[in-house]
């Protein structure tokens, strides 16, 4: 499966918004209004990405920085992929392209969504054995350069 990446454009958000109609996707993310269009497009400490197959927009990847190391994940595919192995697909060329610029990364995941842990340890992140303090598995990734210190 050959993925791509580019930045989100304005131009996106009409099929991002239709996937939004999809309840689990709408239970497990926030909708892309403008202010978040915004916040995600204006460079630091945000950024946005769509994952491409073809000419076909199949994912959006979004990465909030924490500092020089830390960038918090979101990821939300085409709801009618759900299932099919594009979740991993995206999330292993986003760690093999852009998401090399995060020593770290790290999602926050509901305990009950099983797909998204499943995709998460496929793609190699450790998920931490206790929730955080608002209940959320947490998910990290050390990039391979990064895991013995070498930055």
């Amino acid at each position: 499966m050959q993925i791509s990446f580019r930045p989100l454009m304005i131009g996106d958000l009409a099929t991002l918004r239709a996937w939004f109609e999809d309840a689990e996707l709408s239970r497990r993310l926030s909708f892309p209004t403008d202010e978040w269009f915004a916040y995600v497009t204006n460079g630091e400490p945000a950024r946005c990405w769509v994952a491409m197959q073809g000419d076909q927009l199949i994912a959006e990847v979004q990465v909030d920085r924490d500092g020089a190391e830390r960038g918090y994940l979101d990821l939300a595919v085409c709801p009618d992929l759900r299932g099919r192995g594009f979740g991993a697909a995206v999330l292993s060329a986003f760690l093999s392209g852009p998401g090399q610029a995060y020593p770290i990364l790290e999602g926050r995941i509901e305990p009950d969504n099983a797909a998204s842990l499943a995709c998460c340890r496929h793609c190699g992140f450790a998920l931490l054995p206790e929730p955080d303090a608002d209940g959320f598995i947490q998910a990290v990734y050390k990039m391979p350069r990064h895991a013995f210190g070498e930055f």
